[in-house]
């Protein structure tokens, strides 16, 4: 923890290799700019990072041990008192007891990171996602540390947690944001998150690196050659998932020159999954390699529909539930390489159309440039952290 004065806080989950390269896809990019970074990874769900796979200058701490003794100040302490909890219940006609076990657990977080923020006084924080992570922004604001989140995934007007009608107290927030590009930063300062001066379009350094040093694996290049074309359907939840997977099992006989690869949210996802000849279902296979070299998307509401454009391929949402509606459409509605099926039915209807279409991949990539700008050059990016360290 004394390796450097920077540290991130991320999860394994945001991690991915590019060949032989293992990358955090949000944090790996600060070593464009900082020499060295304190990661403190929650092991959660792929797993401890082997330290040989780190990228020179990342200084893996693992957030096992940081949980038990977090664990054990609170078996240890008193159970904080939350005053007029009582009256909320009343107001919300709720049972809200469950609250106290949490408000006790990130308490006792605060605790811990206070007496690590004292002895190792780090310049500044990183995190992934600010809304999992209160109590160490509990206890960097109490040491005057500033907090910068990194983007990591969605951010349109429809997040509750990136999007308020009034401006919130800021003790649980973080004080900057560095946003994947223009669309993301005037949501924050329009949702009263931050003022102008707190953000910067920071770019997407891990979309960068896939596209230009991503190869296709022997396992996607063999499914390749047995079909005409290949269709990476990404997963969230089940709530969706489950859905999703009945309409293309039921489909899948109509296009027998077209694989369909679903990849779920997390390998070890334990989701029911009924096979077909051209359906299958590739946990272990790199997300983003199917992103680059399939020829089709599909998605509910993934991030993976913005990721898909910027590296080229056509994405195909299926509003299940209404959750494409709710969260995808305002950003992708009016995007002509985006198609959108509302039913089985409006699917089979798409996929038709598209199959007989050339698409320019450069001409695909631009048209989301406005969601993930170029990656922010040295002297911008240093301008802007030294209002943060003064």
């Amino acid at each position: 923890m004394g390796k450097s004065k920077y540290w991130v806080f991320s999860s394994s989950q945001t991690r991915f290799y590019i060949n032989e390269d293992s990358f955090d896809r949000v944090s790996t990019g600060l070593l464009k700019y900082l020499e060295g970074y304190v990661l403190f990874e929650n092991p959660i769900p792929k797993g401890k990072t082997e330290s040989k796979k780190l990228q020179k200058g990342e200084y893996y701490v693992g957030m096992s041990w940081v949980y038990l003794i977090q664990f054990i100040i609170l078996k240890l302490s008193k159970n904080p008192k939350i005053e007029n909890l009582n009256l909320l219940e009343t107001y919300l006609k709720k049972d809200i007891s469950k609250i106290k076990y949490i408000y006790h657990r990130i308490q006792a977080g605060k605790k811990l990171y206070n007496v690590l923020f004292k002895f190792y006084k780090p310049k500044a924080i990183f995190v992934v996602c600010y809304y999992s992570n209160f109590e160490l922004i509990l206890a960097a604001k109490k040491n005057n540390i500033p907090v910068i989140e990194l983007q990591h995934g969605l951010v349109t007007d429809s997040h509750r947690a990136y999007h308020y009608k009034e401006k919130q107290p800021s003790n649980l927030l973080p004080d900057y944001f560095l946003s994947y590009g223009k669309y993301a930063s005037d949501i924050v300062i329009e949702g009263n998150l931050f003022e102008k001066t707190q953000v910067l379009d920071y770019g997407y350094t891990f979309i960068e690196e896939v596209q230009e040093r991503l190869s296709i694996s022997h396992e996607l290049q063999e499914i390749k050659k047995s079909f005409k074309k290949t269709v990476c359907i990404t997963g969230q939840l089940e709530i969706t998932d489950a859905p999703l997977l009945k309409i293309i099992l039921n489909i899948s006989h109509k296009f027998p020159d077209i694989c369909f690869i679903f990849k779920p949210r997390h390998y070890v996802q334990d989701e029911s999954f009924n096979s077909s000849p051209n359906f299958v279902r590739l946990g272990s296979i790199n997300t983003y390699e199917l992103l680059k070299y399939c020829d089709y998307h599909l998605t509910v509401y993934s991030t993976c529909a913005l990721e898909a454009l910027a590296l080229g391929t056509p994405t195909i949402s299926l509003d299940i539930k209404g959750y494409y509606s709710r969260f995808l459409m305002r950003l992708l509605g009016k995007n002509p390489y985006n198609f959108v099926a509302k039913t089985e039915e409006e699917l089979v209807v798409v996929l038709n159309e598209i199959e007989g279409r050339t698409f320019v991949k450069s001409e695909i990539k631009q048209s989301i440039s406005h969601v993930f700008s170029p990656q922010v050059d040295s002297v911008e990016f240093n301008d802007f952290f030294k209002k943060i360290e003064s």
